[in-house]
């Protein structure tokens, strides 16, 4: 039991009596379309305390997320298999009010799938096998071939245990054990009626076939495929570090680096292109794995996509017009160098929309809201250098006119104020790296552990 007296006031875990009222017909479960009536003559019972990872590896074979969680804590994603004489133990446990599943699959691809579920309803759990045809709702079975059901419902916490025989060869659609699979884990919603909604998130995927009655073994699985991963920290090493400092380079570095030269050209220049260089081969490397991995267009992935392609087209065609600059004294410089700018700024700011959106997709979803916390202090980190940088370059201006005027010491000064100007904006270049180079670790790192 659960007792408040007030809002900073209360008691939790009270032990109390078993409560029961006898003789009472069990309510009718509702038809839905994607639930069967489920029907076992096993008895199911209540676990009595939570399970552990005492024996992983050594014992049995365990799944867990993250990495070498403990199944009593509530964030920890849980699941076992221990083979006893010709049957195997199942235990799956994680937080959710709505449902837990896991799948043995041919494929990191769902559809043609053995699945099993435990599903809340109205507080109490009910276990089921069921086939995923697709990428449909699973259909439930309405015979059950598992045994020893338990279940657990605490404080946000499902748990749910069963054993099944190795071999089914009654049982369409259940799975040889002593074969190896790729292993699916996931949760969701669920509603009356046994009705289990799509999962928000990527399921957890292993990285390799398993044979779960085999060899014992503790491992973890991935959120995210690994071609997304790649694809998502290309694009964040690309549009927050490669392309942010050439533009800041090529805006604000002529004049410091202007009598330096880099293989027979300006530094300036040679440092933005080869910056930008590097932006358009990470772009482009990571802009066909998501094909890849997909085998075509995703037409689950909202306006990421097309905000993508965007972005890339945008990418080549700033290539090619760099290709073609007219020398700097060419009457149509000047039309070039508008049109640089502003197809360079337009990819940069669709871009940073595009990351925006593609952090919060199933495939590649980050910890949320750290995730768009992040990317916003970076865009405002970006523009607080670019409008210091901005001001230092007004005062800069400001302070050789007034030199000019005064037509006293004007060499000497106007060397003594472009000496001032190369430090301060070295040093604040300097510090910018620093800072872009801190982001994309925070972002990479994210990747890293989804």
């Amino acid at each position: 039991a659960t007792v408040v007296k007030k809002y900073k006031i209360f008691w939790v875990k009270i032990p109390g009596p078993i409560v029961s009222q006898p003789n009472i017909p069990s309510p009718t479960t509702p038809s839905h379309a994607t639930s069967q009536a489920i029907s076992t003559s096993h008895p199911i019972s209540y676990l009595s305390k939570p399970f552990n990872a005492s024996g992983c590896g050594s014992m049995k074979f365990c799944i867990r997320n993250p990495s070498n969680c403990d199944p009593e804590s509530a964030s920890c994603f849980f699941l076992s298999f221990q083979q006893e004489k010709s049957s195997v133990f199942i235990e799956m446990s994680g937080p959710s009010e709505g449902y837990l599943a896991f799948a043995l699959s041919h494929d990191q691809w769902m559809g043609g799938d053995d699945a099993y579920l435990c599903i809340n309803e109205d507080h109490r759990v009910h276990v089921s096998t069921a086939y995923l045809k697709g990428r449909s709702p699973p259909v439930l079975d309405s015979e059950n071939a598992l045994e020893d059901v338990s279940w657990r419902l605490v404080d946000g916490v499902l748990q749910c245990s069963f054993r099944r025989s190795i071999r089914l060869p009654a049982y369409k659609g259940r799975f040889n054990l002593d074969a190896s699979y790729y292993i699916f884990l996931a949760d969701g919603e669920a509603s009356g009626g046994g009705l289990i909604h799509k999962h928000r998130r990527q399921p957890l995927i292993t990285n390799g076939m398993y044979n779960v009655a085999g060899l014992p073994q503790d491992v973890g699985g991935s959120r995210s495929p690994r071609l997304i991963k790649a694809h998502g920290a290309l694009m964040f090493v690309a549009w927050i570090t490669t392309v942010s400092i050439g533009v800041i380079v090529a805006r604000f570095f002529k004049p410091v680096w202007s009598h330096s030269f880099l293989f027979g050209k300006e530094m300036w220049f040679q440092v933005h292109r080869m910056l930008m260089l590097t932006t358009v081969m990470l772009t482009s490397i990571s802009f066909v794995l998501p094909f890849i991995y997909r085998g075509g267009w995703s037409q689950q992935a909202g306006f990421h996509p097309y905000l993508g392609c965007t972005v890339m087209a945008l990418t080549v065609f700033q290539l090619l017009l760099a290709g073609f600059r007219p020398s700097r004294h060419a009457p149509r410089r000047q039309l070039f160098n508008w049109f640089h700018w502003s197809t360079g700024t337009t990819a940069r700011i669709l871009a940073v929309v595009t990351m925006f959106l593609g952090m919060d997709l199933p495939a590649l979803d980050l910890p949320d809201p750290w995730d768009t916390y992040t990317m916003i202090g970076f865009v405002a980190w970006h523009v607080s250098i670019d409008v210091l940088l901005e001001i230092h370059s007004y005062c800069l201006i400001r302070k050789v006119e007034v030199i000019e005027d005064d037509r006293v010491q004007i060499l000497q000064s106007l060397t003594s104020a472009e000496a001032e100007g190369r430090l301060f904006k070295q040093i604040v270049l300097t510090i910018y790296i620093c800072g872009n180079i801190v982001f994309l670790i925070a972002f990479l790192a994210a990747i890293n552990q989804i």
